[in-house]
């Protein structure tokens, strides 16, 4: 019996969080669960007066990141999977869409981790004590 039908993966596409994805599909066959694959990434106002142009970049950055691991992990996979790209905190990301997608379980790299670390003094912390799913940190050498 699958304990989980949705598992949300936060990756920031580094090493790290591709290495870690095969983890995230493994658990994902186990279950026979859709897996969400969910890129946040922050507006941060780098001198640059065209916001929008920066934002697109982000965006194509993200998408070009997302089409390479699917050819490359994803397609060959017999998982059913999702990819989001949204904008924000990504600690705010991964509650809002653990919400919207009614998420069973949330699977977060070493380098997302870091990452909510450093988007947020407090964040994984806030992570946690809002979360209304079990969420499962992959060690670095897993």
């Amino acid at each position: 019996m699958a304990l989980y039908k949705k598992i949300l993966y936060p990756t920031d596409f580094s090493e790290n969080s591709v290495r870690t994805m095969n983890y995230a599909l493994k658990v994902s066959e186990s279950q026979q669960a859709e897996l969400i694959l969910l890129y946040a990434y922050r507006l941060i106002n780098n001198g640059d007066a065209d916001h929008i142009s920066h934002r697109n970049n982000l965006a194509e950055l993200g998408r070009k990141s997302y089409e390479k691991v699917d050819q490359s992990l994803l397609k060959d996979s017999e998982v059913g999977y999702t990819y989001l790209s949204e904008i924000g905190f990504i600690e705010d990301r991964i509650l809002a869409t653990v919400k919207e997608n009614d998420v069973d379980l949330v699977l977060i790299c070493d380098s997302v981790h870091k990452a909510i670390e450093n988007q947020n003094k407090n964040g994984n912390e806030r992570l946690l004590k809002r979360i209304s799913c079990p969420l499962m940190l992959i060690p670095e050498d897993i």
